[in-house]
């Protein structure tokens, strides 16, 4: 009783570019704020009306289009909010993508201070993006289910932040340079030398790990970085999940390598959100990397 009680008063939610999508069924009790995505004059609701596999072939389609996104409608943001208050919850934790990739942390935020006598909302930065962010929320989910407080959950969260890691390869660097959360990082210049890029995202930052050729450098590199990553931490400990934009074949090669030089099963990965993929483009990977904290 004790854990159904806590779920009742206090929900969750989560930014769309966490991949939950992919991993919740309908009767999940995780709400999704959707970003939006701007192509050809047209906005659309990350992730809902605007489907992984169907934005990957817009984008093979419109190679030189200009995409850009935004984050949750400030509008739909206080209707769900006033939804949750009507549906008896007192309190709401929403866990975000870092707020050095995006301006849906201060965004939710700001409408959240503005809400405040209505209902009690924590608005959490994750510091990351891609499946290490959707894991805050399910543990979220899963704490106050277990009937942690809301206060309880979110020392656990902040915890649990300086041990997730994203590594990522991008084919160009030149949409995650228009991004005003980015530093450029010489992004015009390794284009044009035609180089491919591994990059690395913690609550620290973005980080660019190595500039390399081809798509089976790619693989080796991302192989390399989690490699040295997971050096000398428990694996029973660790929640590792691949996801792609674009080209599922890419994806299948690096997951094939990774199982014969590490024997990890990633076969299944996930397709990014919209969102994401507008600023990592076609044909990108990556691995997400979660160090769950000892019981």
């Amino acid at each position: 009783m004790a854990g159904s009680y806590s779920l009742y008063r206090c929900a969750v939610l989560s930014t769309s570019t966490g991949m939950l999508d992919s991993v919740l069924d309908r009767n999940s009790p995780i709400d999704i704020l959707r970003l939006r995505v701007h192509m050809h004059g047209q906005s659309h609701a990350d992730g809902c009306n605007l489907k992984a596999e169907e934005f990957f072939d817009w984008m093979r389609e419109h190679p030189d289009e200009l995409l850009t996104t935004s984050p949750p409608n400030e509008e739909c943001l206080r209707k769900t909010f006033r939804y949750l208050k009507k549906q008896g919850y007192h309190e709401a934790i929403v866990t975000t993508i870092s707020s050095k990739l995006s301006e849906s942390f201060n965004v939710i935020r700001a409408v959240a201070e503005e809400m405040a006598d209505e209902l009690t909302i924590h608005v959490f930065d994750t510091g990351t993006a891609c499946m290490p962010e959707g894991f805050f929320a399910l543990e979220a989910l899963r704490l106050l289910t277990a009937g942690k407080s809301s206060a309880e959950v979110l020392d656990y969260l902040e915890q649990l932040k300086p041990r997730c890691e994203l590594i990522f390869g991008v084919q160009s660097l030149t949409q995650l340079a228009r991004s005003e959360g980015l530093m450029r990082m010489g992004a015009a210049f390794n284009d044009w030398l035609g180089l491919k890029t591994i990059l690395r995202l913690n609550s620290k930052g973005i980080s660019h790990l190595a500039s390399i050729q081809d798509n089976k450098q790619m693989i080796e590199r991302l192989i390399e970085a989690l490699m040295v990553i997971t050096t000398d931490k428990n694996p029973t400990h660790l929640v590792i999940s691949g996801g792609y934009c674009g080209d599922y074949g890419l994806y299948q090669q690096f997951a094939a390598k990774l199982h014969q030089k590490t024997g990890l099963h990633l076969e299944n990965g996930l397709p990014i959100s919209p969102a994401i993929g507008v600023y990592a483009g076609l044909n990108a990977i990556g691995i997400g990397i979660v160090e769950r904290l000892p019981e």
